[in-house]
């Protein structure tokens, strides 16, 4: 049952929303048909930030550092849950703006008005990050494993100053679908929330500009698996669209 749970949520929160039928402009469709689209191979920790893994404590205080980010409304944003299996304890958020994996504030939106435009996705991936510690032998251990890489899909983005417009074209389709029309808004500098008609219940996910002015949008779903005393596993699963901006001249 938490298994199907967890599905569910991953394709229903987030970036990833229900699909409905709105299709693109016939200007814009024909726009993108007739343009190559492209794709960009970035390494997996691209823009990441990670804690020092020296050592546990080192690690907690770098993972602290970004609460100050946090605000009262992304705060009212993180909903978990928490239930123990075979006596592991087990925590996970979705989607997940405390996550041991930061976008670099070097990203950050300074003007909300530098989002605004077009956009097609050079990179759709999904990438799993997992921190882990062995109590018994004070050692902390790191690993990183690409779970998809998209390059099939064609993915268009329209932010306007008050709407967040995500189009798909997935292989073999002839049509782009409307997979998000939302109100949004970028608290920090760097995360975007996506709403209706309220901000309660917002999707959050971070938001950035890469130094090749590309936008960067990233989702996580995070656990935290723990056996008192003998491990601790920190997982946050991100799913990231990199975009370069449409130029029309």
């Amino acid at each position: 049952m938490i298994k199907q749970i967890l599905k569910l949520s991953i394709f229903s929160t987030g970036l990833i929303i229900i699909l409905n039928s709105c299709g693109l402009q016939k200007e814009v469709f024909y726009r993108l048909v007739n343009q190559p689209k492209d794709y960009v191979d970035l390494p997996l920790d691209y823009c990441n930030l990670f804690p020092d893994s020296s050592s546990f404590e080192q690690w907690d205080k770098d993972y602290n550092l970004f609460e100050k980010f946090l605000t009262k409304d992304i705060l009212n944003t993180q909903m978990g849950l928490s239930y123990t299996i075979n006596g592991v304890q087990i925590w996970w958020w979705i989607p997940s703006a405390r996550t041991h994996v930061q976008l670099d504030t070097t990203t950050m939106i300074l003007n909300k008005d530098l989002v605004v435009g077009e956009w097609r996705a050079v990179t759709n991936r999904r990438i799993t990050y997992e921190d882990s510690v062995s109590y018994s032998v004070k050692k902390m251990y790191r690993s990183t494993k690409l779970d998809y890489d998209n390059k099939e899909d064609d993915v268009y983005l329209l932010i306007t100053p008050e709407k967040f417009k995500l189009y798909a074209k997935t292989k073999g389709k002839d049509n782009y679908k409307n997979v998000a029309n939302k109100n949004y808004d970028i608290e920090s500098k760097r995360f975007i929330m996506l709403f209706g008609a309220s901000r309660t219940g917002s999707a959050i996910s971070f938001i950035g500009l890469d130094k090749e002015n590309r936008l960067i949008l990233n989702s996580y779903y995070v656990q935290e698996r723990k056996i008192k005393g003998i491990y601790i596993v920190y997982q946050a699963t991100m799913n990231q669209m990199i975009f370069e901006r449409i130029n029309n001249n």
